[in-house]
């Protein structure tokens, strides 16, 4: 009787302790893929024109570093991404090629195919279709993007846009 009773301890333990490893590791895989949708959403919503969500997304003290430019804050991000970005480039059509998430982390391979139909830089519209490849990582704490670092391949961009010469081939 002293066996049986010791063995569904036993079993009662070891079922306890699976249990609970097994809610924690769903609670993290649910954590992960909510940051993915918070990191995929701001894009999207870049993307549409919904700069009340755009900043709904973004933490009040959202930091982005890109291209080897200094930081900027959020209401800066907002205007270049509103007033700059969408303005020159339009008809976004983003894909994600690769999404990786671990911890507060979410890192991102991007194509984005667009029309460049306004001035981008200081270079006139061309109202050619270019794709803008890159990656980005951004830091998600309480569902909201606290932080962005991105690189994008500009070289190729300004091939397409006709700024400098393509490489001999």
């Amino acid at each position: 009787m002293k066996k049986v009773i010791v063995s569904l301890l036993i079993v009662v333990a070891t079922s306890t302790v699976c249990y609970s490893q097994t809610k924690k590791s769903e609670t993290k895989m649910e954590t992960l893929q909510q940051n993915k949708e918070t990191t995929l959403n701001l894009s999207r919503a870049i993307m549409a024109g919904q700069w009340d969500k755009v900043n709904e997304l973004l933490d009040d003290n959202f930091q982005y570093i890109g291209d080897g430019q200094p930081a900027i804050n959020k209401q800066q991000y907002i205007y270049f991404m509103k007033e700059m970005l969408c303005t020159a480039m339009t008809n976004m059509d983003m894909k994600f090629s690769r999404v990786i998430a671990e911890g507060d982390m979410v890192s991102v391979d991007y194509t984005n195919e667009m029309t460049n139909s306004g001035s981008f830089m200081g270079i006139p519209a061309t109202n050619k279709r270019i794709i803008a490849t890159g990656q980005f990582i951004r830091q998600i704490k309480n569902g909201k993007v606290v932080a962005e670092w991105q690189t994008t391949n500009n070289y190729g961009m300004m091939v397409q846009l006709g700024v400098i010469p393509a490489p001999k081939k």
